[in-house]
């Protein structure tokens, strides 16, 4: 057994397909092939049932590839270790952001950010804070930049900053003529919300339900993938939706006209930079770190409101 069939097979189970991961992995079929034959007769055990299409992991199997994973990313580790060591700002980081934060943060910083550090590489995946969480304890992301706090085991988070929320109500509403909307005013049925799963729409649901219990029911007409779109739908209708501060900076003078503060208090999300515990990478993830709050209004920094829970 060697690393290179270890490799070989946490790449295969990704793709579940022997073309696909040769393709990936920059060999034939055949010699993948070969490769976890060799090692399921050294280990005397079938590793993939390959009467199944796609080809699925045995029970056996699906253990093995788990530590398998772990054992690359325990393997990596002896490069940052190296690097650390060095202090060398250099290297990969692949960072998966929750697509409510990603179109607002990202442009904000990482020019800047390339400028200052060509040898860094970075990799930006969307993804749910869920999939984060998987992903970094798996070793597949570095790090995460989600809203916080969330539940989570074995990580650090480090905050970035603090945003506001805001209501973002049609030009048909009743309440466009207001100055600002108490959460009472809104009614869940009004609402235009991102899809179940989503812990912006668990924030919406918690701050439209301020001090009232929620049993889950709701006339949702519509559930959306992005922020945007949520805007564009109110565009064009009666409805309602809550966007975080940053989106407003998106916005034309005519639509800000449309945005409106809450009355009753002011619901802020605090939007972090996750780490698993034992990775190592500390001063590439110091200098993204830097760069990002550099990247905000000072203000941001700290709180000022009321943090609203990502959980319902």
């Amino acid at each position: 057994m060697n690393l290179q069939q270890i490799e070989y097979l946490v790449e295969l189970d990704k793709y579940r397909n022997f073309s696909l991961a040769a393709k990936n992995l920059f060999i034939t079929q055949p010699a993948l092939t070969i490769q976890i034959k060799n090692l399921e007769q050294e280990l005397g055990v079938a590793i993939f049932d390959r009467n199944k299409q796609p080809i699925t992991p045995t029970e056996i199997g699906e253990q093995l590839i788990e530590h398998a994973r772990f054992l690359l990313r325990d393997t990596e580790k002896l490069k940052d270790i190296v690097s650390e060591f060095k202090a060398d700002i250099a290297g990969e980081l692949k960072i998966g952001i929750i697509p409510t934060v990603a179109p607002y943060i990202v442009p904000k910083f990482v020019n800047n950010f390339m400028l200052k550090y060509p040898n860094v590489n970075l990799i930006f995946s969307e993804v749910i804070s869920e999939d984060i969480l998987i992903q970094l304890k798996y070793g597949t992301l570095d790090a995460g930049i989600l809203v916080t706090p969330f539940p989570m085991e074995n990580t650090i988070t480090f905050p970035l900053y603090y945003e506001q929320f805001f209501t973002y109500v049609s030009k048909e509403h009743p309440s466009i003529n207001k100055e600002s909307i108490a959460t009472s005013e809104l009614e869940l049925q009004d609402l235009w919300l991102l899809e179940e799963g989503n812990c912006f729409r668990n924030q919406i649901i918690n701050i439209c339900t301020k001090g009232v219990e929620y049993n889950g029911e709701g006339k949702f007409k519509y559930e959306s993938l992005s922020i945007d779109s949520l805007m564009k739908i109110v565009d064009s209708s009666k409805g309602i939706t809550v966007i975080p501060e940053f989106a407003k900076e998106l916005l034309s003078k005519e639509k800000m006209n449309m945005v409106k503060p809450f009355s009753n208090y002011q619901p802020i999300r605090e939007v972090s930079l996750v780490i698993e515990r034992t990775f190592l990478k500390r001063t590439l993830i110091e200098k993204l770190k830097e760069e990002i709050k550099n990247s905000v209004p000072v203000r941001m920094l700290k709180p000022d409101g009321e943090l609203v829970s990502t959980i319902i």
